[in-house]
């Protein structure tokens, strides 16, 4: 098995190499026999790969040491489930899932493309398959994950106990949806600046937009994912620390958004149209970046389970990807200049305006994020910026994206005469929010601005609906536009979690005790009780499991497990936490620590108000963007902008 998949990915990469140069030829000489061609190769690319991840995975349900990869990664008492999920644990598995992702994207993408943009799409599709050519090289010379030890040892390392968590089975592939996905507006961003003047890609844009949205999808719910993991599994009670890793995924979904933003107003020609290919170019860039950082070591990270080794190789992709557009940007500077009758209407203006803000978010965020390692290139010694620094730079900038959200409708609706009255109330109120998040008094300006924000979205609704109601009336055949709704759904989601993050970041309350069997102790309006401690073990575990009764107003109202588990496969200990959950907060305990003699725990406890409305309005972004995508199935809307 071993062999047909380095064979796979061998063919795979003369595939890949085929389809780029029938495609630039075939574009050249105007020849569609080789255009079919490279469709048919980058398939069959596709299919190479298939081949190779299926022969991994079957290495590994099938613990066949024998592969390094297989033997690093997995171990013969680990269940099913994570030795499946081990394919993206290590740095080669997780490289070749996400290029099996991106060439299939590559392949539903291109492979059927409009005759008037044939060439169009594959000068793009040629674009797609440089990547792919370099990530297959990239393990077919350094990181092959079919790679066999001279030895296969009788066990494996088995995979690390952090990673054996249920939202570690999703979180990373959703994450990889997305860095995949962004490959086709990255390819058609590329493939816009080579158009001739006055050609312009605006059907293709309009078809990228799709892809934008679910990429977009995908990488808040890996993203969203994989805070949830931190917060269950990493025992210290918190869901985001600013840890460069946390930080690599935010980078492009900072920019993603922007693009989303960039996307609703596109035209030929106008500063938006720049802002797509700058925004496309960034993102996919940023992608490769969380990537490399996350799983080859440029920063030490508590997340990062990756090995080093490639991270100068990521580096060289990247800066081949902007010497490139930057050539083809110089020599078609033309035809994206904006021309004179391109004219910038309020909407254009906001959503360039709400560009550069994600962009000094995301620079900010860069920077801190890369401080450790351009600290060491001057000094001695690396810095490391604490999460206060990055919760107070970028604080201001949330809460100003947050009050957008609630003026921004009005704005669009009412015009500029209702933004110059109310640019006191705006200055008032962002003041109030810097002020309360520098003096730590952050949560309740963030409150008095997610109440405008609320009133707002509800009002815009309102108008909405008497604006269809007038329609009936004067009877216009009208029908309720799903991506308008879609998009306040969205907005609607982000307030939640901006609630959700001032409630569990500015009222929580957090303590430490040493407990022995039958003590008791006070925290809120709980009682809490230790029970008492038992010996638990699982398919790959040992664990002492801390029974803890809580109790409200005298009401038993949970009965809570905590447990310090210890893994067979190199003997980690590691806390598995336990949590009772309320709409009003999440009491949250966690074993850190304990004495099997005297049966002495050492526990920490935290309250943290509000929390849960973190997930629900993740929950509720990600069912407004799928509404927003079933709308491009419906026609006959009344447009709500």
């Amino acid at each position: 098995m071993a062999e047909l998949g380095r064979f796979a990915l061998l063919l795979g990469l003369f595939l890949s190499g085929y389809a780029i140069l029938a495609d630039l030829l075939g574009t050249w000489r105007k020849d569609n026999s080789l255009l079919d061609s490279a469709r048919n190769a980058t398939i069959a690319c596709l299919g190479c790969l298939t081949v190779a991840v299926a022969g991994l995975l079957v290495l590994l349900v099938q613990s066949d040491f024998s592969v390094t990869y297989v033997a690093g990664n997995t171990s013969k008492a680990l269940p099913l489930a994570y030795k499946l999920s081990a394919l993206w644990a290590g740095a080669a598995g997780s490289l070749l899932l996400w290029l099996w992702l991106q060439v299939g994207f590559v392949a539903a993408a291109f492979c059927r493309t409009p005759p008037e943009q044939r060439g169009f799409g594959a000068r793009a599709r040629a674009i797609a398959n440089l990547v792919s050519v370099y990530f297959l090289m990239v393990m077919v010379i350094d990181k092959n994950p079919f790679d066999v030890s001279v030895v296969a040892p009788a066990d494996g390392a088995g995979l690390n106990p952090l990673l054996q968590h249920p939202a570690m089975v999703l979180h990373p592939p959703t994450l990889f949806i997305g860095y995949a996905a962004f490959a086709i507006p990255f390819a058609w961003a590329i493939a816009s600046i080579k158009q001739d003047a006055g050609q312009g890609p605006g059907p293709m844009f309009r078809q990228a937009r799709n892809w934008i949205l679910w990429a977009w999808l995908f990488l808040t719910a890996g993203i969203v994912l994989g805070a949830w993991w931190a917060y269950e599994e990493l025992g210290w009670g918190g869901y985001w620390a600013w840890d460069p890793v946390e930080n690599s995924s935010l980078l492009p979904w900072l920019t993603a958004t922007a693009l989303l933003h960039s996307c609703r107003t596109y035209k030929a020609r106008t500063p938006t149209a720049v802002w797509m290919i700058v925004l496309s170019l960034l993102t996919f860039s940023l992608c490769i970046f969380g990537t490399f950082l996350t799983r080859y070591g440029l920063v030490s990270s508590v997340h990062a389970f990756g090995e080093p080794g490639l991270g100068i190789l990521f580096i060289v992709l990247l800066v081949h990807i902007w010497f490139i557009a930057a050539i083809l940007a110089l020599y078609k500077r033309s035809c994206y200049r904006p021309t004179e009758s391109a004219s910038v209407g309020r909407g254009m203006r906001f959503i360039i305006y709400n560009n550069w803000l994600m962009i000094i978010l995301t620079f900010v965020i860069f920077v801190g994020t890369l401080f450790p390692f351009l600290s060491g290139l001057f000094t001695e010694q690396k810095i490391t910026l604490k999460p206060e620094y990055f919760s107070k730079i970028t604080a201001p900038g949330g809460l100003l994206l947050l009050l957008l959200l609630g003026v921004c409708p009005y704005l669009l609706r009412f015009g500029m005469n209702f933004s110059q009255r109310s640019i006191g109330a705006a200055l008032v109120i962002i003041a109030a929010g810097c002020a309360g998040f520098i003096t730590g008094r952050y949560p309740i300006p963030c409150f008095i601005i997610c109440g405008f924000v609320l009133l707002n979205l509800v009002a815009d609704v309102a108008g909405y609906e008497m604006k269809l109601a007038e329609g009936r009336k004067k009877g216009v055949s009208t029908s309720r536009n799903l991506r308008w709704y879609g998009s306040r759904i969205v907005h609607f989601g982000v307030l939640l979690v901006f609630v959700g993050i001032a409630g569990s970041g500015g009222y929580g309350t957090e303590i430490q005790k040493v407990l022995q069997p039958g003590q008791a102790f006070t925290l809120g309006n709980f009682k809490i009780v230790y029970d008492v401690l038992k010996a638990d073990h699982g398919p790959n575990f040992t664990a002492a499991t801390a029974n803890m009764s809580v109790y409200k107003a005298s009401e038993l109202i949970a009965n809570l497990k905590p447990a310090r588990a210890v893994y067979t496969a190199g003997g980690k200990a590691v806390s598995e936490v336990d949590i009772h959950r309320t709409l009003a907060g999440d009491l949250y305990l966690a074993l850190t620590d304990l004495d099997s003699s005297s049966k002495l725990i050492n526990l920490r406890i935290l309250i943290k108000p509000l929390i849960n409305w973190i997930w629900i309005g993740s929950t509720v972004m990600i069912l407004g963007t799928v509404l927003v995508l079933t709308s491009y199935h419906r026609r006959k809307v009344i447009s709500g902008d």
